[in-house]
C-alpha cells in the first residue's frame, strides 16, 4: 500500500475483506491497516467477510449505504 506523503482532513474510510484472500492476506492487510488508520484518528468502517479476494453482494450493499447513508434499492428482476 501507498503511504501520502501528505494528508488533508480525516475522512471516513470503509474497509473490507475476505478472510480466505490469497491475492491479500488479510493478517498483513486489512488487520494491520485498520488499527493503524484509527490510532490516526481516522473512522473506519471495517467489516471482515468469509470468501476471498471479492466483494460478495451484502458487502457492496454495505458499502454503498455507508457511502451514500441510505440502504441499496432493491431492484426486482423477471
Amino acid at each position: 500500500f501507498a503511504a501520502p506523503p501528505v494528508t488533508h482532513g480525516r475522512p471516513r474510510v470503509f474497509i473490507s475483506h475476505g478472510v480466505d484472500d490469497r491475492v491479500l492476506p488479510i493478517d498483513v492487510c486489512s488487520r494491520r491497516l485498520v488499527p493503524h488508520l484509527r490510532d490516526l484518528g481516522y473512522d473506519v468502517t471495517y467489516e471482515e467477510f468469509p470468501g476471498g479476494h471479492d466483494i460478495p453482494v451484502p458487502v457492496r450493499d454495505s458499502a454503498i449505504s455507508w457511502l451514500t447513508g441510505h440502504p441499496p434499492r432493491v431492484v426486482a428482476r423477471p
